[in-house]
Formats: structure tokens, C-alpha cells, sequence
């Protein structure tokens, strides 16, 4: 008999497929993607997450960001509806922008703190404290709050004025009230002005007192050179009251311009303030020249305080000492009410006056220099070697650095511009040349001292040399040669063959020599003049040549380096600087420019900073010395002509340097008195050709009138 199935068992059938079906399930959840079948996450759910909304913190961090980096317009979307509906974009807008450059705002930094009450509830204020930076009232700061409500899923920031600034109010406003320093002078060593603060006249019309227009229009065209059109467009759309100014003029034209133009009705004639340069072009590319700032200057210098109208150095000292002679701008940053009283000030800032700056440029030394060079396109060096200053530094042509404070015309910014002999190009500090026989006293210091020549030692120029082992010929400048001569007399007579034959031994000790010679003597570096811009010129050695040309050094490198020709190129100033040296017992300084900066107890000096002593013993320098001086007394020495019946004792050295222009460059190097040195001289001309009939000739000129009287 067959027994029934219980009821019983079907609930414990069902709980096992159930329990069976969870372990199936659990299964293939932890088989994961390698058994073919979904996760368990995704047979629970598909859905996405939703992400969590920006914090109270995030979306101030957010405002400030933007603020600090001028996008006003995404700064407005982060406000409530309520806000907006108080102040429309543009004008949300503006107002930021116009503070913010008002004041000269340049970074913008938060430091946030906690919310508070909490993030869940609604309104929430964001603590901070911000610091700004301003180029006119430096850092300055406050505490604040930033209230945030919450709208739909989203924090927005409910804003007010007070935002801005503390205190600000939709009637209030932000005033700056400047403290702007006048510019420092720079003066010459004895305190004359070189560039100061003067005045300037102004020519300019009061459109409304204007009574005979043509009238006016034909005299002030004719005075100024500006075309009726021009001048009446300035003055079309300004207010009948207005003054508009047309023209500067230098102050020493005030009664021919009066004369010109006082009695016409409607025209005025005005002093100003500027920035005048008493000497004009004398020393123009020492003093350097100001003018204007540009929307492309701001980019940089709106950190620093610059703005709209104001001037920057472009050139010379004023360029190289802006940061001094600029000053530092101040002002007060102040919350005023509709009536002009102040609410608050918010920051304050003294102004720093600009440090007037005390060069050794002797402006009589440099108006002598300047005349003995003349109208030639070159150089001219002037030091002191008893302190290594810097007496004179002339570069023609030249310029005047007051067209740039009265205004050059496109016309006369072209002509300048274009013009092929460079007359903006600093020549003694910038401009690098071969340098020809007056690098030879650097040959004679190395064979006196490494070579095993002595001042006795003869040679036999014939007008020609080969350099051994091989059919180069290098040749003398005098055809036919010099004859015998010893080494005294090879400085003297700059004769090539005796230092080709230096250079060759040199370099057959060690191709090194001759270059670490030169190197010692200052070349291929910077002299350490502070104040202006200089080139390093090009020392060739071995290694140089190897580096920058890819090639070996050759015998022929020596010899060409032993004249002063060949890779070499050095400044006009390095070359004084040597010779500076020379002049004190082989004491190789900086030249010395800036002798003062300030005045008063802050007032900063400078010295000559040592650098090394020449490589040359006493007797080596003696011996240079001397040749130097039959340079100019021997008969036969090659500045003898130009310096015959010179009473003053004169050391020196001329050259004629070879170059990739149809002439050689002429240069003089020398000082006097020549047993007791007083004054370094180089003259450089550009393509002069021979040295001893062009350059010693400047030479002589400016030492007469450096030593007219004594």
C-alpha cells in the first residue's frame, strides 16, 4: 500500500530552491565578469548616482577664483535670483572691473573657514579672510563673511557692495586718493643734472574762447608743423571749457611762442612738469630716455604700481635704475559716502620718493670727448685708473632724449629707426669688434711671461711671414718689413711679424696660453659694470671653437688671435678696462659707473670691485709701459705723428682691425700722464682704417683739452 506525501514536505522543498537559488546567485556574483555573467550590483540596480551638489565652500572658493582672475560676467551667475534682481549684469560687471583697476588690484587670495551654522540649513555664511595685492598700495586685507542660500539643489552667493569691500553700500563708493613720487634725478659725478624733473611748455586751445578759428588754425599750424585738420579733430569733441593740449615745446621757446601765438584768442601757452634732459644728446646713451608706458608695458608693470600716463625708463640708466629712480606709489584706499566724507579707509600706503642717482660721468669730460670724436661713427671710453671710474662713455651718432619727452613725430621716429649707423646702439657696452694692435700688449704679457722672450729678443720682419710647415703667408702692415728689430720696438712700431712669431711659439707650448692670457686680461666677459647692458664679446680658444664651430684649433688661430684679429671680438669698454689695468700696476677692476644711489643716511655707495691681478710680473709690466710710451715719443712708433709737440707724456697703443666691411676699424688706446696715470683713453672708428692717422689723432685732441690749463 502506497503511502501519501505529506503536505508538509512542500514548504521545505520551496525554502530549499529558494536557498539553492541564493547560493546560485551568490555564485555568480563573486565569479564577477570572468564567468559570463552579471554582478550582483547590476541584476539589484541600473540606476546611475546622482553627484553630490557643490558645497557652500565650493562655490565660494569658486567666486574668488573668478574674481582674481577677472571673469566677472561667470561671477555674476553664481549670485541668487534675489541678488540679480538688485543689480543687473552689466552693472555688476563694471563695478567690479572699475575697482579692481581703480585700485590697481593685481592677485586675489581667499583663505576660506568653516561654514557655519552647518551645510544643511540655509542661509549659510562662508568665512574668510582675503588679502589683495596692489602695485600702488602693496598687500592689504580684511575679515569677511560670503552668505550663500540654497535654490532648488544649488548654493548661491546673496550679494551685496559689502562684498566687495566692507562698508561699501550701493551708495557708496571707492575712492583712491594717489601718492605719486617724483622721479630721481641722475646727476654727474660733481651733482650737475643729467636727467631731473623740470618743465616743458605746453601749446593747447580752449575750444570755446576760440573766436577766429581759421585764424588760430594757420598759426598754430604753421608754428607747430601740424595740418589744420589734425589739430582741429583734437579739439572737435571736447567741452567748450576744456583745455587741449596740442604740442610740447622745449621752455627755452616760451617768448618766441608767445610771440607767435599769445594774441591769438583761444590759444594758450602753459608750462607742465617732465622729465628734461639739460645736455641733450651729450651722453644721451648713457643717461638713456623715458617715455610713456604702452597697453603692452601694463601687461608686466601694472604689479608694480604703473599706470595709464605714467613713464618708464627705455634706455641708458633710466632704463638699468627704473626701479630706483621710479620710486614706489602710495595712495589711500577709502569707502566714501555720497557726500564725500569717508566712511572707512580701507588701506593706506605711503608714497616712496625716487633715489636720485649720482653717476661718475664728468659732463664737462664727456661734452670734450664728444668733440674730439666729431661727426665720425664710433666710440669713445674715458676712465679714471686711479679709482677705474668712468669719466666719458660717447657713442655716434646719438640722439636727443627730450624728443621723446615732447614728442617725436612718426617722421623723425622713422628717420631714427632706419637710420644704418644705429644712433640708439650704446657702442662702448653693446657694440663688439676685432680689435686689431691693441690687443698686442696681451701677446708681449704672455711672451715676456711663457713664451721665453725678453725685451732684448730680435727679430727680422720682412714684410712677410710663413707659418711653418706650411705656404700660409701672413703679412706685415708696411710692405717691405721693419728690419731688425727687438721686442721693445715691435709694441712700438706695432710690427705683425714679431708677434706672429710670439703667437706661434705660444701656441706650440700649449694652444691654451694664448687665450687664458686674454681671459686674465678681461676679454670674453663681462667688465661688472653696473648701470647699463654690455656684450661679452668672443675670447676663441680650443675649446670655443670646438663647441661653437664644430672644429679644431689650427696654428693659424693662434697667430691671427696674437694680432688682435681673426674669431676675436671685445667692447670698446673692455678694452679700457684692460688698459685701465695697465695703468695701475695690473690691478684688473670693475669699471665703476654708479657712484651713488640716494641721498642721506640711506644713501647706497659704490666702489671698483677687484677682480683679478693681470698675469704679468712687474717687470713685464714695465716693460710694456715703456714700449707704450716710444709708441708716441720713438720717431718710428706709430702714433708719433699725431702725437709730436704733445707736452703731456703719453702711453699707448694704436691698431687697424681687419673686419667683413671694406675698411679696418681705427682704434687708439692710451694714458697720461704716462708715469703717473690720470687718464684712460679709447677712440674707436668705425671703418677709420689706420689707427695711428685716424684714431690717435681724436686721441690727442681730447687729452689737449683734458689738460688745457696745466
Amino acid at each position: 500500500m502506497r503511502r501519501k506525501r505529506s503536505s508538509k514536505a512542500v514548504p521545505v522543498l520551496i525554502v530549499l530552491l529558494l536557498l539553492s537559488g541564493a547560493l546560485f546567485i551568490a555564485s555568480r556574483t563573486l565569479l564577477g565578469s570572468e564567468s559570463g555573467v552579471e554582478p550582483l550590483s547590476k541584476l539589484v540596480s541600473s540606476a546611475t548616482p546622482t553627484p553630490a551638489r557643490p558645497s557652500p565652500q565650493d562655490v565660494a572658493r569658486q567666486y574668488f577664483q573668478m574674481w582674481d582672475q577677472g571673469q566677472y560676467e561667470q561671477m555674476y551667475g553664481l549670485l541668487s535670483e534675489a541678488s540679480r534682481a538688485q543689480i543687473p549684469q552689466d552693472r555688476f560687471v563694471t563695478r567690479y572691473r572699475n575697482i579692481t583697476s581703480g585700485v590697481g588690484i593685481t592677485s586675489i587670495k581667499a583663505d576660506l573657514k568653516s561654514p557655519r551654522p552647518g551645510a544643511t540649513q540655509t542661509p549659510v555664511t562662508v568665512p574668510y579672510a582675503i588679502t589683495m595685492q596692489s602695485g600702488r598700495l602693496g598687500k592689504f586685507g580684511e575679515d569677511n563673511e560670503l552668505p550663500l542660500v540654497l535654490e532648488g539643489d544649488q548654493w548661491r552667493i546673496d550679494w551685496s557692495p559689502s562684498l566687495i569691500f566692507k562698508g561699501l553700500t550701493a551708495d557708496n563708493s571707492v575712492r583712491v586718493s594717489p601718492d605719486d613720487p617724483v622721479r630721481g634725478n641722475i646727476l654727474d659725478r660733481k651733482g650737475r643734472p643729467l636727467a631731473v624733473l623740470g618743465k616743458v611748455l605746453t601749446i593747447g586751445v580752449i575750444p570755446g574762447a576760440i573766436k577766429e578759428e581759421n585764424k588760430a588754425l594757420a598759426a598754430l599750424s604753421g608754428y607747430l608743423g601740424m595740418k589744420p585738420e589734425s589739430i582741429k579733430a583734437r579739439y572737435a569733441n571736447a567741452h567748450a571749457d576744456w583745455w587741449v593740449p596740442l604740442k610740447d615745446l622745449p621752455l627755452d621757446k616760451r617768448d618766441e611762442a608767445k610771440s607767435k601765438l599769445a594774441n591769438i584768442s583761444g590759444i594758450e601757452v602753459r608750462e607742465k612738469d617732465a622729465r628734461v634732459y639739460p645736455n641733450g644728446a651729450i651722453g644721451a646713451h648713457v643717461v638713456g630716455y623715458v617715455s610713456s608706458v604702452n597697453a603692452d608695458d601694463l601687461k608686466s608693470l601694472a604689479a608694480k604700481g604703473y599706470e595709464e600716463g605714467d613713464v618708464v625708463g627705455r634706455a641708458g640708466v633710466e632704463a638699468s635704475m627704473e626701479k630706483a629712480l621710479a620710486g614706489e606709489k602710495g595712495g589711500a584706499l577709502a569707502i566714501v559716502g555720497p557726500d564725500g566724507s569717508v566712511v572707512r579707509t580701507v588701506a593706506e600706503r605711503k608714497g616712496k620718493p625716487g633715489a636720485n642717482i649720482q653717476l661718475t660721468i664728468d659732463i664737462d669730460v664727456q661734452r670734450k670727448a664728444e668733440e674730439a670724436l666729431g661727426d665720425k661713427v664710433g666710440s669713445m671710453v674715458v676712465m679714471d685708473p686711479r679709482d677705474h671710474s668712468v669719466l666719458a662713455l660717447v657713442s655716434h651718432p646719438a640722439y636727443d632724449p627730450n624728443a621723446f619727452i615732447l614728442g617725436l613725430s612718426q617722421t623723425d621716429w622713422q628717420k631714427l629707426s632706419d637710420d644704418k649707423r644705429l644712433p640708439f646702439q650704446n657702442r662702448p657696452t653693446l657694440s663688439t669688434y676685432p680689435t686689431g694692435s691693441i690687443f698686442k700688449v696681451i701677446t708681449m704679457a704672455a711672451g715676456l711671461e711663457k713664451g721665453g722672450f725678453r725685451p732684448e729678443s730680435e727679430f727680422n720682419s720682412t714684410g712677410t711671414w710663413t707659418l711653418p710647415g706650411t705656404n700660409q703667408v701672413f703679412r706685415d702692415w708696411v710692405p717691405g718689413g721693419q728690419g731688425h728689430l727687438n721686442l721693445i720696438d715691435g709694441l712700438a712700431q706695432s710690427c705683425n711679424t714679431v708677434f706672429y712669431e710670439i703667437g706661434y711659439k705660444l701656441n706650440t707650448i700649449d694652444p691654451n696660453l694664448l687665450p687664458s692670457f686674454a681671459k686674465d686680461f678681461g676679454l670674453g666677459q663681462p667688465t661688472g659694470i653696473v648701470g647699463l647692458p654690455e656684450a661679452t664679446g668672443t675670447l676663441p680658444s680650443p675649446e670655443w671653437k670646438q663647441r661653437t664651430r664644430k672644429e679644431s684649433w689650427y696654428p693659424g688661430d693662434a697667430v691671427n688671435l696674437a694680432i688682435g684679429q681673426g674669431y676675436l671680438e671685445a667692447t670698446p669698454l673692455q678694452m679700457a678696462n684692460l688698459y685701465a689695468a695697465l695703468a695701475d700696476n695690473g690691478n684688473l677692476r670693475t669699471p665703476l659707473l654708479v657712484k651713488r644711489i640716494g641721498d642721506g643716511p640711506e644713501a647706497k655707495d659704490f666702489a671698483s670691485e677687484p677682480k683679478n691681478k693681470l698675469p704679468a710680473s712687474p717687470a713685464t709690466l714695465s716693460t710694456i709701459r715703456q714700449a707704450m710710451k716710444r709708441t708716441t715719443a720713438d720717431p718710428k712708433g706709430t702714433a708719433n705723428y699725431a702725437f709730436k709737440g704733445f707736452r703731456i707724456p703719453t702711453a699707448a697703443k694704436t691698431g687697424s682691425a681687419e673686419n667683413q666691411n671694406p675698411d679696418a676699424h681705427a682704434w687708439f688706446a692710451g694714458y697720461a700722464p704716462a708715469d703717473n696715470p690720470e687718464v684712460v683713453v679709447i677712440a674707436m672708428v668705425e671703418g677709420g682704417r689706420m689707427g695711428g692717422e685716424v684714431a690717435a689723432p681724436i686721441g690727442r685732441k681730447f687729452l689737449e683739452s683734458y689738460f688745457a690749463g696745466r
